[in-house]
């Protein structure tokens, strides 16, 4: 069952707010393609690898044979160019890479420090280098964030527009997931961007539509 919407050669950045489930959902994600028997990195910066085997083997049913298409590195603090060379490494391997989370490999890459200015042209270097792997490899990447808000839905649409400005191919999918009241009719948007509502347990994907449309879905 598909969720995050990824296709080879593209990069995939998923944002929202703290707190709505992104890293379960990734990992979820993972271990469709790993039972399909699908090459998987998965880089984590924020859980260790222990927890996140745990997950695709007590959560989602991944058998231990299946982990062999499995790599699940504990990525924390390590930089851009070393996630890099670690994906170049497993060319002709790996089918799609995990990337949790962005805010976290900025750091890592760059350091705290830097004004709001500087930090969204780090986070625009980041996304359109990865667009480039993507695309110079042809594998899926999915790149989390936690950039969001459900109170201003319209500046985390607009921030997650402006990661991708850079990105030279345009080979960026870019998706949201948030609480069902984020949308607001009176938002205009004329990019297209994937969503995800959450209405408790319930999962509801928008693929391939305009944020107006969804609005329209989501009213009737």
């Amino acid at each position: 069952m598909e969720i995050i919407k990824s296709e080879q050669g593209q990069l995939t950045i998923l944002t929202g707010k703290t707190d709505m489930g992104k890293s379960t959902l990734t990992v979820y994600d993972a271990s469709e393609f790993i039972k399909r028997g699908s090459h998987v990195i998965f880089f984590s910066y924020e859980y260790r690898q222990s927890i996140i085997l745990n997950k695709l083997v007590s959560h989602f049913g991944v058998n231990f044979s299946n982990l062999l298409y499995a790599d699940i590195v504990d990525a924390s603090n390590m930089g851009l160019s070393m996630l890099e060379d670690i994906i170049r490494c497993k060319k002709g391997w790996v089918d799609v890479v995990y990337i949790d989370y962005l805010d976290l490999l900025k750091n890592a890459t760059y350091g705290e420090s830097g004004d709001a200015e500087t930090e969204i042209k780090r986070i625009q270097s980041i996304v359109a280098d990865l667009a480039d792997l993507a695309n110079e490899l042809n594998i899926a990447i999915i790149l989390l964030s936690q950039v969001g808000s459900s109170s201003d839905f319209e500046r985390s649409i607009d921030r997650l527009n402006n990661f991708a400005a850079k990105a030279k191919k345009g080979n960026v999918i870019k998706m949201f997931i948030g609480k069902g009241n984020v949308i607001d009719a009176r938002i205009q948007y004329d990019d297209i961007v994937h969503v995800i509502l959450v209405e408790g347990y319930d999962l509801r994907h928008f693929s391939s539509v305009n944020i107006k449309e969804v609005y329209k879905a989501d009213a009737k």
